[in-house]
């Protein structure tokens, strides 16, 4: 596995980096209701994702820690992983999104998502996706031909 660093970790350090970068940099001017709707709706269709996604892990009694791929005992397809393949990492994508919104970063939509999404689909993703073929196989390369990565 590449990644060693937990994706929720990662997510955070986004936030703290559109924190810090807020008054700098690529400021997003919005009406303040504007703002804090986008950004409230965000930060709850992220929680959603990944509320629904643990549901689904939990119902296949598989594992949800994403640091261990390799000891997942079933493959989950049901749920949202119909529509996206990653939602957890989807969640934490809305989630910083919503981050971005409340604190007015252009940068954040710019820069900060798209480098977290790249991240995570290189240092997470790429190797989940090999622990999941080596144990399910034809099944995990059907599943993957009908739902994509991220959306």
């Amino acid at each position: 596995m590449h990644l060693k660093i937990p994706p929720p970790i990662v997510a955070l350090i986004g936030i703290l980096l559109i924190f810090l970068s807020k008054d700098y940099v690529l400021i997003l001017y919005l009406h303040p209701h504007l703002q804090n709707t986008l950004s409230l709706l965000f930060l709850i269709i992220g929680f959603v994702i990944i509320f629904l996604a643990t549901k689904e892990f939990k119902k296949s009694e598989t594992t949800v820690n994403p640091m261990k791929p390799e000891t997942s005992t079933s493959l989950v397809t049901s749920g949202i992983f119909k529509y996206t393949r990653n939602p957890m990492y989807l969640g934490l994508a809305f989630i910083l999104l919503a981050s971005c919104f409340y604190f007015s970063s252009l940068l954040g939509i710019i820069i900060y998502v798209p480098l977290f999404i790249f991240y995570i689909t290189v240092f997470q993703i790429i190797p989940e996706e090999e622990s999941m073929k080596s144990l399910f196989n034809d099944e995990y390369l059907d599943y993957c031909s009908k739902v994509r990565r991220w959306i």
